[in-house]
């Protein structure tokens, strides 16, 4: 991690404490594509990595104030989602207590091959879908959704990309990803 990262980290927890939104908005924002996808390398359960990750941005809000420091956000995050979705299996799957140095093998083993045979084909089939949906939104649309979710570049990046300014990428992409539910 560089300076510049801790540094931001160090704000980002300061805001956090001192209850502004914006700074869960933003670690949300920044981490959740991420985030999605190590917990389907996890799980591969679409439905328990969205659960999982809007339940550890909800425990970060109720317990911003009691955090302890936080030296990179992106590896609290990391390890809060795992833990988070090792619950969840275990609620999901009936199990009794099973040691946390265990988790990532039972994680790896709860799905059978022939279910992970159906989610990948399930996955192409979304991916189809996506793309057809995409075809069907503005040119500046489908740009901004494209660089901020396949090439997962900030707003700041997109900004300089495009030369549009912040608010104006901000309200494109909301457009468009309403659009998008839309269609899907």
């Amino acid at each position: 991690m560089n300076q510049n990262e801790n540094y931001l980290d160090g704000l980002l927890l300061e805001a956090l404490r001192k209850d502004d939104e914006k700074a869960l908005g933003y670690l949300f924002n920044t981490f959740y594509n991420k985030l999605y996808r190590i917990g389907l390398k996890w799980c591969l359960d679409s439905d328990i990595t969205e659960e999982s990750i809007q339940l550890i941005f909800s425990d970060l809000w109720k317990y911003r104030h009691s955090l302890s420091d936080i030296q990179s956000f992106e590896a609290y995050l990391k390890s809060s989602l795992k833990k988070r979705i090792f619950k969840e299996l275990q609620k999901v799957n009936s199990i009794e207590k099973v040691n946390w140095e265990d988790a990532e093998n039972f994680i790896l083993s709860t799905q059978s091959y022939e279910e992970i045979l159906i989610k990948q084909e399930s996955d192409t089939h979304l991916k189809k879908q996506l793309h057809l949906a995409l075809e069907q939104l503005s040119p500046r649309q489908k740009e901004i959704i494209v660089l901020k979710y396949f090439e997962e570049l900030s707003f700041k990046e997109i900004a300089e990309k495009t030369g549009l300014q912040t608010d104006s990428i901000y309200k494109t992409l909301h457009e468009g990803i309403k659009k998008l539910k839309g269609i899907l």
